[in-house]
């Protein structure tokens, strides 16, 4: 990983963190691998229809939360509410659409030195309302974020959550909160979204929400912040599709990509780069598959 391109938010004690993390993933990695079974299986490309436009509606909107309350307003007029969450500085917008009945919640991700050192913690704490365990740093933001953005939510809409990084993260347990609450949510897509939970909590959360296969976590092949925190404490949950360059994509169902987080160091963690990491990347390389055509391939063909 070269460090050289690292963005200047990035403080020693940020960095030494993050090598620390990458070091365990190594040591995990390279002590697993993938079981011969999941080989075969991720040799074979079973075909799983993705529509990229739909991708984009999000993509544009995570991107777009790293911007100011008038450029959202501007790209996005259904805009009811954009805030900035004190003191932990996470910025999110919510759109309503009262004649769909809909609405879209938009999650920033890692945008300060304080986002940062809350990606690499890597403390599990029980979680007293969804009864299980969540990584501890995106766990507090989450309930900060859901306290403030609640009066602004309707029940009797359905509702489609988006975040980037850390903001994705969030997206994720901010859903689960929501969906225990009562309200209706119709969609989760999030980009380049670091491990959230643990391995146990994958099945019970999939037993619990009978909506689990609406979840889509789109990652760039090469992105190092979806393999943090390590294992062997914590898993993914939902399906996997990872972006390759040019036309190509993989889809992993939930049950592969939940298996593949065991042995996660094969995913080229060698050639991972924090700049493939950018939200404007993971938005040119979708919108590369809308304008050029996008080709599934199966995850062993590297």
């Amino acid at each position: 990983m070269k460090i050289a391109n690292l963005p200047a938010l990035f403080s020693r004690r940020s960095l030494a963190n993050l090598a620390a993390a990458c070091l365990l993933i190594f040591v995990a990695g390279c002590a697993g691998g993938i079981p011969k079974d999941l080989q075969q299986s991720l040799g074979i490309v079973t075909p799983e229809a993705v529509d990229f436009r739909e991708l984009e509606y999000y993509a544009l909107r995570s991107k777009a939360s790293y911007a100011s309350e008038e450029e959202i307003r501007r790209q996005f007029p259904n805009t009811t509410v954009v805030k900035t969450v004190e003191p932990i500085n996470v910025q999110y917008f919510v759109e309503t659409d009262p004649a769909a009945k809909t609405q879209t919640i938009s999650v920033r991700g890692t945008a300060n030195k304080l986002n940062i050192r809350q990606d690499v913690e890597v403390a599990l704490v029980k979680d007293s309302f969804l009864g299980f365990l969540l990584h501890e740093g995106f766990r507090d933001d989450a309930v900060k974020v859901l306290d403030d953005m609640r009066p602004h939510l309707k029940k009797d809409h359905t509702i489609r959550v988006t975040g980037h990084s850390l903001g994705g993260a969030i997206a994720l347990i901010l859903t689960n909160y929501i969906y225990r609450e009562g309200y209706k949510v119709e969609r989760l897509v999030t980009f380049g979204q670091p491990k959230v939970t643990d391995d146990k909590t994958n099945h019970r959360y999939k037993v619990a929400n009978p909506d689990y296969k609406k979840i889509t976590r789109v990652v760039r092949e090469h992105d190092p912040v979806p393999l943090v925190p390590p294992r062997p404490k914590y898993g993914h949950v939902g399906p996997e599709l990872i972006l390759k360059e040019g036309q190509g994509y993989v889809f992993l169902d939930a049950y592969d990509a939940d298996r593949l987080s065991i042995g996660d160091f094969w995913r080229n963690f060698g050639d991972a780069h924090l700049k493939d990491h950018s939200m404007d990347l993971y938005l040119a390389n979708i919108q590369g598959k809308i304008q050029g055509g996008a080709q599934q391939v199966a995850y062993m063909a590297n």
